[in-house]
């Protein structure tokens, strides 16, 4: 997680692309939009600050660098569940693209529920009609958080 974001004698566009970039973790273009969705209250900015937005909305529709970062975040590393590798990796590229950039960032140890999958396996040993020693296996997967099977396996009844 990236706690501190702070500006070293960079132009005003990197910032805005941090912000991006920063957004890219939470969804594409969800910090652009944060930034350019109407307040539920009337709010007054300055005039100078609407200058700089505006220059930063301008320049990340002038440059597909949003998208190529995008791109290399699902191509080259994946999906980013929590708590899996392709997270950390994440986080780690994030960072150092920031960095780059010209940013000072700090990341800080997060502690995230994340479930580790293990080998799944089954095959039915035993059913009515099945040819003589075959074993019938059976594709399957299990979803995050259900429960173990024994290590001795499971035994089912046939309902009839």
């Amino acid at each position: 997680m990236i706690r501190t974001i702070q500006k070293q004698n960079c132009p005003r566009v990197v910032t805005g692309t941090a912000l991006i970039l920063v957004g890219m973790m939470l969804g594409p273009g969800a910090a652009l939009a944060q930034l350019l969705r109407p307040p539920a209250a009337p709010l007054q900015y300055s005039p100078q600050l609407v200058s700089q937005i505006k220059k930063i909305q301008q320049a990340a529709l002038e440059s597909d660098y949003a998208y190529r970062q995008v791109a290399h975040l699902a191509n080259n590393i994946g999906p980013r569940l929590s708590g899996s590798l392709q997270a950390q990796t994440a986080v780690e590229y994030v960072a150092a693209e920031l960095r780059r950039l010209g940013l000072e960032v700090q990341l800080e140890k997060v502690m995230v529920p994340h479930w580790v999958r293990g080998e799944e396996t089954a095959a039915l040993m035993e059913y009515p009609g099945m040819s003589p020693n075959t074993t019938q296996k059976i594709v399957l997967t299990a979803l995050g958080g259900s429960m173990a099977t024994p290590n001795e396996g499971l035994t089912a009844d046939v309902l009839s």
